[in-house]
């Protein structure tokens, strides 16, 4: 049997705009060169010259011979007038460092098949996941028969059922996430031989009937609204994402983190119930498919990430990741509407990128949440998805 190649459409559609984009990869980016290509990149007598001053040689081993020196902007001194690169152009793509010849795919290979991705910290992929038509996906034959260990038949039933609860429910994101909540519980206790693997398909079919019969719905009405956990939450991942954030000091992110501080300074210990009360009176109505806006990104963590695989956490911790992300960026939208007075197309990608560079690139953060989850006792599923409420 083939292996298969599984590509989502925001795969197709996306093409690099260059410079046209807002937030190019082109800047603020530690590229190394492995030694191949560092000399190929070096061959041609113009690209010496800037090499001069551009490369540093570190030869710490052959995948990491030189890395690029940022200039004072934090621009890679490769960069022409219009802002393309001097090596793909001189040299052509097979000249470029790894990084530049890959972001933002971020394909990887799963037992015998390739699932195909893109980083959401690329502004272009984020404008095309939210709002274009991405979530097509085809499967096709890649032309190797490499066998491969095949994954844990516990992830791939919980993978498959976690999709369905969210994109089949029909209901608002926020009860999808609990009721894949209440699945992960059943699948945590196959994972570890507690319970049969037949245990995960019974849960599924009793959280379809709980969803048809409002019970779910229910249930997160009946979780408390509590101000104080989310501000407390907010405040401590959001100096996380300052502190390991790539680009804190341009433009874009100081537009967030200036949204942020007006708020805070106005309404300071009021600062969330405010945000909560923008959220619920004006900016649902701003943005008009807010719901899909949210199901389209936990869709998109979840296929990427093959949600609710990972070597280090357990699979109701990656759950816990997932609510922090969607209630930071609820909470950054919500900042932003009320600096502004208004949310346009590109603030509301910017919301969703600028914590995407955070989120998919920087492992500190990741364990710097895992720290605050636990300090604040929202470890527990009521606890964690009371952050999503809003009154």
């Amino acid at each position: 049997m083939e292996n298969s190649i599984i590509k989502p459409s925001f795969v197709s559609l996306f093409n690099c705009i260059g410079p046209e984009c807002a937030d190019s990869c082109c800047n603020d980016w530690r590229i190394t060169f492995d030694k191949q290509g560092y000399k190929k990149a070096v061959e041609v007598p113009f690209l010496a010259d800037i090499a001069k001053f551009a490369l540093t040689e570190i030869k710490k081993d052959a995948a990491n011979w030189a890395v690029v020196k940022l200039d004072e902007n934090g621009a890679c001194p490769f960069l022409n007038e219009q802002k393309l690169c001097h090596i793909h152009a001189h040299s052509g793509p097979q000249a470029l460092s790894y990084t530049c010849k890959t972001y933002p795919r971020n394909d990887k290979i799963l037992a015998t098949n390739k699932y195909m991705s893109m980083y959401l910290s690329c502004p272009e992929v984020a404008r095309i996941v939210l709002f274009d038509d991405a979530f097509q996906f085809s499967s096709t034959a890649s032309g190797s028969k490499t066998v491969a260990k095949a994954l844990p038949i516990w992830l791939e039933k919980t993978y498959d059922y976690s999709l369905d609860l969210l994109v089949n429910s029909n209901k608002p994101w926020q009860q999808a996430l609990l009721a894949i909540g209440f699945l992960l519980k059943t699948a945590t206790q196959a994972k570890n031989n507690q319970l049969e693997i037949a245990q995960i398909d019974i849960r599924h079919q009793q959280l379809v009937t709980m969803n048809n019969n409002d019970m779910l719905s229910k249930s997160y009405q009946e979780l408390p609204y509590n101000v104080m956990p989310q501000t407390h939450t907010f405040i401590a991942v959001h100096k996380e994402v300052c502190k390991v954030h790539s680009r804190g000091a341009r433009p874009r992110f100081n537009a967030l983190n200036q949204a942020i501080e007006a708020i805070f300074d106005q309404q300071q210990t009021h600062a969330i119930d405010e945000m909560n009360k923008l959220w619920n009176e004006r900016v649902v109505k701003v943005i008009d498919n807010h719901d899909e806006l949210f199901t389209r990104y936990i869709l998109y963590s979840m296929y990427t990430d093959h949600f609710p695989m990972s070597d280090t956490l357990e699979p109701e911790q990656l759950l816990q990741q997932l609510i922090i992300d969607c209630f930071m960026i609820r909470c950054y939208l919500s900042a932003m509407y009320h600096h502004q007075q208004g949310l346009s197309q590109q603030d509301v990608i910017l919301c969703f990128q600028t914590y995407s560079i955070v989120r998919q690139h920087k492992k500190k953060f990741i364990e710097g949440v895992k720290h605050i989850l636990s300090e604040y006792d929202l470890t527990s599923l009521p606890a964690a998805i009371s952050l999503l409420k809003t009154a």
